[in-house]
């Protein structure tokens, strides 16, 4: 039976008990889709990275007029399809393998817990370092909120139904909205982040290698964080994560049928929600909303239709997938998928001094349009690259070390062999 991965379950079929072993779940086979899933996340990242400039949206001030229509074109269409939607998939692919782990760590005997732990702590200094390369990466913040799900797991489906459901409606935003609608004389703090990034982009602009460095070692770090605070998105993420568990422990990942149905139901689900919430969206200047009060509304109806297009996004994933002729050009990604954690750091070391001004500087001269056609030409290279190393090795060169940290041993084979199994407990987790 073919394999499946699902979104947006239903609460009636994820309070369902999971099965004692779903099938084709012995000897931890990897699931081709899940990779190919985190492919297509890792691909609109990447696009969206390279129209931000790596978080240095610095552009030429005077471009032609028809390239300016372009450009304008070219940078709200990737907000559109890639903004806020591309790190959820990757979010709930982490509560998926985060399951996979669990069951196969318990099977061989490994203290999960602790060993999860330090495994989170060795993601933690990868994101760091990274984060000196480039101040947006969210590793050191993936490998933060995932500490909560060594406790969660423990729960039974039902309070995780819950708990995700109110981490995704991101509460304390929801509460932000609330006080700055109908509390009189109520003034929302300005956020620390926006002071945060201002400082970082004359840094970035100028040519200086050292600064650079010294200002992502403290200021760059900080503002990832600041960022993820103050726009909610840590509730999201961590809702998503338990999403990815529940679906993973349902046994949906293993059924054809079930995956059909829940997919179509996600597709319906999400495009409803989306009919209803992307046109309040477009409304909300007639509301009156005005400086901060409009900002915490836009952000949390975006954030809202980020849900739904995500819910689109994966279902509509699913039922291409199991179209043949749409299997065949979708698992193209799936190498590209398996290696996420390495390609996602490339991307950064190669984008970075691309456009940086200590690097070629070429937020100078390049616009949106011409900027996603250098994240086109990577992309390309990238997917190019993971078959040509997924062919000849079991594991990306970041994937074979994180595994080895996690359980300092240096010995594991990298190369392919016949009898090297491919194992499904390697949660990828970047955004």
């Amino acid at each position: 039976m073919d394999q499946w991965a699902g979104s947006c379950l239903t609460i009636r079929s994820l309070m369902k008990s999971p099965p004692a072993s779903a099938p084709g779940n012995q000897g931890s086979p990897r699931l081709e889709l899940v990779d190919a899933l985190r492919g297509s996340a890792l691909m609109g990242i990447l696009l969206l990275h390279s129209i931000e400039h790596w978080d240095f949206m610095r552009y030429p001030e005077k471009p032609a007029a028809w390239l300016a229509a372009i450009n304008k074109a070219v940078f709200d269409g990737g907000y559109f399809l890639f903004g806020g939607k591309s790190y959820a998939v990757f979010a709930l692919m982490f509560g998926v393998s985060f399951f996979f782990m669990f069951e196969s760590w318990s099977r061989r005997g490994v203290n999960f817990h602790g060993r999860f732990l330090w495994r989170l702590a060795v993601l933690a200094v990868f994101g760091y370092v990274n984060g000196i390369v480039y101040c947006g990466d969210f590793l050191l913040v993936i490998a933060m909120l995932g500490v909560p799900m060594v406790f969660l797991h423990r729960l039974n489906n039902r309070v995780l139904v819950w708990i995700s459901i109110l981490l995704v409606l991101q509460l304390p935003t929801l509460w932000q909205v609330g006080r700055a609608t109908f509390e009189t004389g109520y003034q929302m703090p300005r956020p620390y982040h926006w002071g945060v990034y201002g400082q970082l982009g004359k840094v970035y602009a100028a040519d200086s290698l050292w600064n650079f460095i010294r200002t992502n070692m403290s200021l760059g770090q900080l503002s990832r964080l600041s960022w993820t605070y103050e726009t909610g998105r840590y509730t999201q993420m961590m809702g998503l994560f338990v999403a990815g568990l529940l679906m993973a422990r349902s046994g949906v990942l293993f059924d054809a049928m079930r995956c059909r149905r829940l997919a179509l139901r996600a597709v319906f689900l999400g495009a409803v929600g989306f009919g209803i919430l992307y046109p309040l969206k477009l409304q909300l200047d007639s509301w009156k909303q005005a400086g901060m009060s409009h900002y915490v509304l836009n952000n949390l109806l975006s954030s809202y239709c980020n849900l739904s297009q995500l819910a689109v996004w994966v279902g509509g994933f699913i039922l291409i997938y199991q179209w043949t002729r749409g299997r065949a050009v979708l698992r193209v990604l799936a190498p590209f998928g398996r290696m996420s954690l390495s390609n996602y750091v490339m991307q950064g070391l190669i984008g970075v001094p691309l456009f940086y001004g200590f690097g070629l500087a070429l937020y100078r001269w390049l616009g949106p349009f011409y900027s996603v056609l250098i994240g086109f030409a990577m992309l390309g290279g990238q997917i190019a690259f993971s078959h040509f190393w997924m062919k000849r090795f079991s594991y990306g060169p970041l994937e074979w070390l994180w595994r080895a940290l996690t359980f300092g041993n240096f010995s594991l084979p990298m190369r392919k062999t016949v009898a090297s199994p491919v194992r499904a407990d390697e949660p990828v987790a970047v955004s």
